[in-house]
């Protein structure tokens, strides 16, 4: 972590500096503007006031030299933001380094609640692998990280993201000017929904050769009346076409707006995707899915991101909407608003219809980049071994990736395939939960084609069930133990189906009684592996552990324990082979102050023990 750490303070100090540069030049040029402009409005003074020629013309020679001075100063401001926003850039991968993400967009609302294992696993939401790695700054390249993460692919997917994410992670710069392309606009996400719902829209002027005709031909002939009323024609004889100019623009205004609207829902939606498009054009890549991603940005004539230079002009012009008083008049006098639109209608009947796939193409560049982003920046992760169907999950040096380098404890699992498990038990806090996650985080990662938090880690595709977090319902009158039958349909459904199911139980039905959750627990892990599906089941229920001598080698018993030093219980987060020996909920109350008779704390250790 030191070396991504050092390259992103070293890319941020850089950046620092050339703004503070521009920053600097930027106030020189301000004065300087300043005297330009003073010394030509004397020079022009003195030389209306002394009717001298050589005068006017040294206040002419001045204020041009204001202009020249006006487009330096926009020159520097422009190169100083772009250096504010990658310094800004380096500074957000440094606190994602040190894992201060909270407000970082987290993808909350990507995936369903119902999902069957996001909130289980943290893959979105607050404090989620998707806030910890996502780089995405569209809506689109944020759904398709969200959606892979909650999907896993098959076998050749994975392998052929890989190759792309290793060669991502290598190139700092161009991943840098992914997110700027957008920053740089002053966008944080751009959603192209509203535009691409304006492409699927009828044209409204170009299909109307009437209205086409009309377009033309009223500026023209409300001008040829300016030009020759009270000559040729009687005068003010241009009040009438002027007064069909103003009744075609309230007949077409409503629809004007609305096109208008789709167009202007961002701030500089167009320019943003430009750029984004422009980066992805020319970089030099190998990864053949990177290519093959390229390849259907290739058109003829232009390419995208020059096509959509094209409508940004026509999307400028069609801002004078904004200008208040003067669009008022310019539109009444030539028609503007339905010059702008059949500019606009023109692009999309001719590159339009493509749009949709350049950002289908940008969100995957983007998801892949998140994933790139993980890699390079984690030392602790290391590509995914994706095995054949059937094959063990093997994971060695397992870590769970939201948890700091520094505290990450890591353990060394195995399922040996289709139909096997491992029951994990074990006291109170001591890192039963954290694995389950661990392992499902990581899964989620591999077969998205990102990088994994191990020393080795192989699998072969599964589909990934949980049931970890439940919750009761007041609104929905459900209760707890409702709740649950409801998640563990999700995690049974379909479980005889390829590929196989990779299930993650977390004290199954804690909901009822105690004689009823034993025995309800060793019904779903029983259905579930004979039904082919792999997983773990973490439990505080020993006599599960049962399953080792009554289903043979495929399932294993595993478990965490607490250690006392002093006086004082400890965790070290170690999984170790076979059962727990003890159990610490009768310590952990009375450490908290609760006193516990003797009779029950001998009941609970017995309990523990059998």
């Amino acid at each position: 972590m030191t070396a991504a750490r050092d390259e992103h303070a070293r890319r941020r100090d850089s950046f620092a500096r050339e703004a503070g540069i521009q920053d600097a030049i930027g106030v020189r040029i301000s004065f300087v503007r300043l005297a330009l402009f003073g010394a030509a409005v004397l020079e022009t003074g003195i030389g209306l006031s002394r009717g001298s020629q050589a005068w006017l013309i040294g206040g002419a020679v001045t204020f041009l030299a204001f202009g020249l001075a006006v487009i330096a100063h926009a020159v520097v401001i422009r190169k100083r933001d772009r250096a504010q926003t990658r310094q800004h850039i380096h500074e957000r991968h440094l606190k994602r380094i040190e894992g201060r993400t909270q407000g970082f967009p987290n993808g909350g609302d990507l995936l369903p609640g119902e999902h069957p294992y996001a909130s289980d696993l943290d893959v979105v939401g607050p404090g989620s692998i998707y806030e910890r790695i996502s780089v995405a700054h569209t809506r689109r390249g944020a759904e398709t990280l969200a959606a892979w993460l909650g999907a896993p692919t098959d076998r050749e997917t994975v392998l052929a993201r890989q190759a792309a994410v290793r060669e991502l992670a290598k190139d700092v710069e161009l991943r840098q000017e992914l997110e700027a392309a957008v920053l740089d606009t002053g966008n944080e996400l751009l959603d192209a929904r509203p535009f691409l719902e304006l492409t699927g829209k009828p044209p409204f002027v170009i299909d109307k050769p009437w209205l086409v005709a009309l377009t033309y031909a009223m500026p023209i002939t409300f001008v040829a009346s300016v030009l020759l009323s009270g000559n040729a024609l009687p005068r003010h004889s241009w009040v009438l076409p002027l007064a069909a100019q103003a009744v075609l623009l309230w007949r077409t205004q409503h629809e004007i707006g609305v096109r208008y609207g789709l167009l202007s829902a961002r701030r500089r939606f167009v320019e943003s995707f430009a750029q984004l498009l422009r980066v992805v054009e020319s970089a030099k890549w190998e990864a053949p899915l990177l290519r093959a991603l390229q390849e259907k940005l290739r058109i003829e004539g232009k390419t995208p991101s020059a096509q959509l230079r094209d409508l940004e002009r026509w999307t400028s012009l069609f801002d004078l909407r904004t200008q208040g008083i003067a669009h008022v008049f310019i539109d009444l006098f030539l028609l503007w608003d339905l010059h702008c639109l059949a500019g606009v209608e023109r692009w999309m009947k001719r590159a339009g219809g493509r749009s949709a796939e350049w950002f289908e193409v940008l969100g995957e560049v983007e998801a892949l980049a998140s994933l790139a982003t993980m890699l390079s920046q984690d030392p602790g992760v290391v590509m995914p071994e994706i095995a054949e169907d059937g094959a063990p999950l093997v994971a060695e040096g397992l870590g769970h990736p939201l948890i700091p380098e520094e505290r990450r404890v890591r353990n060394d699992l195995r399922i040996d395939g289709p139909g096997c498990a491992l029951v994990v038990t074990g006291s109170n806090m001591a890192g039963k939960s954290t694995l389950l996650r661990a392992l499902g985080v990581d899964v989620a990662l591999a077969l998205a084609g990102g990088p994994v938090c191990a020393t080795r880690f192989s699998t072969p595709p599964v589909r990934l069930r949980a049931s970890m977090r439940i919750s009761d319902s007041v609104q929905s009158g459900a209760s707890y133990f409702q709740a649950e039958l409801i998640r563990l349909r999700t995690v049974i459904a379909e479980a005889d189906h390829p590929p196989p199911l990779l299930f993650l139980l977390d004290e199954l039905l804690r909901g009822t009684n105690a004689r009823a959750r034993h025995r309800g627990a060793r019904a779903v892990v029983k259905h579930l592996l004979a039904r082919g599906a792999m997983g773990l089941v973490a439990t505080h229920d020993v006599a599960l552990s049962e399953l080792e001598q009554e289903m043979g080698a495929c399932v294993k018993n595993v478990h965490f324990t607490d250690v006392f030093d002093g006086g004082e219980m400890t965790f070290d987060y170690r999984l170790r082979p076979g059962v727990v020996k003890t159990s610490n909920a009768l310590r952990l109350l009375q450490q908290a102050g609760i006193e516990v008779e003797a009779d029950d704390a001998l009941t609970d250790e017995a309990a523990a023990l059998r």
